[in-house]
C-alpha cells in the first residue's frame, strides 16, 4: 500500500536554474540615459559595476543573491578583511553562469585606515577587471 496518492509523484520543490540574459540597457553615465540595448562584453561589465556597487540585503528591487556583503568588514583589522574580501567578492559573482571565475587578488594598504583591493573576473565573453575599497 502507497504511503501517497499517485497525484504525488511529482517533487514539491524542484530547483530551477536559471540563465540570466546577457542584452540589457546599456547606460551612459555622463548623461544618465539609456544608450543602447547590447549585449557581450559591455553589458557584462556594466552587470559587475552595479553587482560591486550594491549591497546584499539592502535593496528590495534585488534577490537576496545579488550583490557584494562588504559592509560589516569595515574597521575590522585589515588581515581579516583581505580574507574575507577574497570569498565575499567571489560569492557575489557565484550565483550566474556567465562569470566564470574570479582572481589575481591584489591588496593596497598603502592609504590610511583604507583597504584597496583589485581583481580580475573572467566571463563568457572576456576578462573585466574589478575593484573594491573597504
Amino acid at each position: 500500500m502507497a504511503t501517497l496518492p499517485d497525484s504525488a509523484g511529482v517533487a514539491v520543490y524542484e530547483y530551477e536554474e536559471k540563465e540570466y540574459p546577457t542584452e540589457t540597457y546599456l547606460v551612459d553615465k555622463s548623461t544618465g540615459t539609456i544608450k543602447k540595448v547590447d549585449g557581450g562584453l559591455e553589458a557584462m561589465r556594466q552587470a559587475v559595476e552595479i553587482a560591486l556597487s550594491v549591497e546584499r540585503y539592502q535593496e528590495q528591487i534585488y534577490t537576496s543573491n545579488f550583490g557584494r556583503e562588504l559592509k560589516k568588514l569595515i574597521g575590522k583589522p585589515p588581515e581579516y578583511v583581505s580574507s574575507m574580501l577574497k570569498r565575499r567578492i567571489q560569492e557575489a559573482f557565484s550565483v550566474d553562469k556567465r562569470f566564470l571565475s574570479v582572481g589575481n587578488f591584489v591588496f593596497d594598504t598603502s592609504e590610511l585606515r583604507t583597504l584597496k583591493c583589485t581583481f580580475e573576473i573572467k566571463t563568457v565573453y572576456g576578462t573585466i577587471p574589478g575593484e573594491v575599497e573597504i
